[in-house]
């Protein structure tokens, strides 16, 4: 199945994963091409956050566009 990702600068990418391709599959995919470790983003779609489990599992179906969601440690400075 072929899945759009978004998120980054510029269009979005697409990915030819197999249907029944697992979160961490696609991600590992992301890291090949992006250079971004998977650890450091999150994968939303119009259900929610993809955590865990299979795509298909997730309710990702083919042409489905996903964003990719960088988490940001955010907080005031330390006191000096």
């Amino acid at each position: 199945m072929q899945i759009f990702i978004s998120g980054g600068q510029g269009p979005a990418t697409n990915y030819a994963v197999a249907a029944d391709a697992s979160v961490d599959e696609l991600k590992a995919a992301i890291e090949n091409v992006e250079f971004i470790p998977s650890s450091l983003f999150h994968l939303t779609s119009s259900r929610g956050t993809l955590n865990a489990g299979s795509l298909t599992g997730a309710g990702v179906s083919d042409g489905d566009q996903l964003t990719m969601v960088f988490e940001i440690t955010g907080g005031m400075r330390a006191k000096w």
